[in-house]
């Protein structure tokens, strides 16, 4: 089933949607117990405690239930009003940032898996800096172009049905709808910059 928002709580967090085959893969679990939320907007929303083992692959099948139909109304139901106008969103800020110094400034901590600071926002797109450790699960976005260009670090860029090695100065461009994920390789962080257009930005 495709669409199904599955996320993952436990020593580590994960989240993701299943692709048209059902599969919805987490890298880089943690041994420990997972509770695990799968939500679809036609099925009822099911929970789940598994032990994970790290190291171990291991598959989990999940069936979802279809939620029940709404009745249908004895009445004919009132004409919905005419929706509002659509509100434009700021422009944004001009803003010029030298990359290499900011990261000195704000470098990813030891522990931390995942490190994300706005650098840049307008009505139409979102620039990002990320600093990675572990592994971001494998998604797409609908209505999402995604732009990435690679700072410092390396690692692999899953792009759709292929694996994309990635180093510094490497540009990737991800069209909405293309499944993505990103995993590190070596002992330092990957650190890139992701520029999202389409939706408004929000802070």
């Amino acid at each position: 089933m495709q669409g199904v928002e599955v996320k993952g709580s436990g020593p580590v967090e994960r989240e993701g949607s299943s692709l048209a085959s059902g599969i919805v893969r987490f890298l880089g679990l943690r041994s420990g117990t997972y509770r695990l939320r799968f939500s679809h907007p036609k099925y009822v929303l099911l929970e789940r405690d598994v032990v994970m083992r790290a190291g171990a692959p291991q598959s989990i099948d999940v069936m979802l239930s279809a939620a029940p139909q709404e009745p249908e109304p004895d009445e004919p139901a009132e004409p919905e009003p005419a929706p509002e106008p659509a509100v434009t969103a700021p422009a944004g800020e001009p803003r010029a940032v030298p990359v290499v110094d900011f990261v000195e400034d704000n470098f990813i901590g030891s522990r931390d898996p995942v490190k994300e600071d706005a650098l840049g926002c307008t009505a139409s797109a979102k620039t990002t800096l990320v600093q990675l450790r572990d592994p971001q699960p494998e998604r797409a976005l609908a209505d999402t172009d995604e732009v990435i260009y690679v700072v410092a670090g390396e690692g692999t860029l899953r792009l759709g049905n292929r694996d994309v090695a990635l180093k510094a100065t490497t540009l990737a461009v991800v069209p909405r709808g293309t499944v993505r994920g990103i995993t590190r390789k070596g002992r330092n962080p990957l650190i890139f910059v992701s520029v999202q257009s389409g939706p408004p930005c929000t802070r």
